[in-house]
């Protein structure tokens, strides 16, 4: 992967963002995550530089993204892309595969995390479990959700591999569907897609990104399909805001 990204030219790409690991550190818990004014304000930025033909496309729920950011406006895709909101409107969309986990799904994944003293995230579209802090869980955590969708088969649900995380979730419902969704809409229309991520969540994003001639930029260590690499958070902030400051100059 090259670490000398390419130029940014605003008047003709489309951003697209995962949020934990890409635009913030990732925290030992979703909630420690902590949002400066520096990320709002280049964000805010960049939304104005590319004409809204910017998103955050995060696996966290709209409703943890909102409480964390406060930018309504801002377009976003939530759940790994099983939730959407674009524009000033305010309305959410959700993928038409969404489905409700059932009661005794969530309860079984509530007695598993109680007994091995784990973490469950409940986003409510999907449920995570988190092993960060007992890593040596990982098999049994992988094994336990296997078996979980082979005892509900008949909802079609798939495990999504992440950092420390396990999440159940419906099949063929990824990032890459939500680029599909958003570059749908007029405002993505005609302009070279930029992705940035950190995650094997976030491979099928590089993937479409790379079919389609965008910019994909891999966010930290690790095996990945993207063609750039930024090593941390902070340097992907430091880009930005060294890219709007050019933009400021001319």
């Amino acid at each position: 992967m090259n670490k000398t990204l390419p130029p940014l030219p605003f008047d003709n790409v489309a951003l697209f963002f995962d949020f934990d690991g890409t635009l913030v550190e990732l925290q030992p818990t979703p909630e420690a995550v902590i949002v400066d004014d520096e990320l709002r304000t280049v964000l805010k930025s960049l939304n104005n530089e590319v004409n809204q033909a910017l998103a955050l496309i995060s696996g966290r729920s709209l409703d943890s993204l909102d409480h964390l950011l406060a930018m309504p406006t801002v377009n976003v895709s939530g759940s790994h892309g099983m939730q959407f909101r674009c524009g000033q409107s305010g309305d959410v969309f959700l993928h038409p595969d969404t489905i409700s986990l059932p009661e005794t799904l969530l309860h079984d994944c509530q007695r598993f995390c109680h007994q091995h003293d784990l973490l469950l995230e409940d986003k409510p579209l999907t449920v995570a479990i988190h092993y960060r802090n007992k890593p040596d869980m990982e098999n049994q955590v992988e094994a336990y959700l296997q078996q979980l969708t082979e005892r509900f088969s008949s909802l079609k649900l798939s495990i999504q591999a992440g950092k420390s995380i396990r999440e159940l979730k419906p099949s063929g419902i990824n990032k890459a569907s939500a680029l599909d969704y958003f570059t749908s809409k007029d405002a993505f229309q005609d302009r070279t897609p930029w992705y940035f991520g950190d995650d094997v969540t976030d491979e099928d994003a590089f993937t479409w990104i790379n079919e389609r001639n965008g910019v994909s930029v891999k966010i930290g260590d690790g095996e990945s399909n993207a063609q750039y690499l930024l090593d941390s958070p902070q340097e992907v902030i430091a880009f930005l805001k060294d890219r709007l400051a050019v933009r400021d100059n001319q």
